[in-house]
């Protein structure tokens, strides 16, 4: 059981880290409002 959830917690980890690299590289599409991202999620933009 334990084995089972080192996996999905593995895979979650990845799966965010998936996301917030594609929000941090993406723009809104209304003008007026872009949420402000933590500044670990800003190191992922690329260059």
């Amino acid at each position: 059981m334990k084995k089972n959830k080192s996996i999905y917690k593995k895979l979650l980890e990845k799966i965010a880290i998936k996301i917030a690299t594609a929000d941090a590289n993406a723009t809104c599409a209304c003008i007026s409002y872009q949420p402000r991202l933590p500044k670990s999620v800003k190191k992922l933009r690329r260059p």
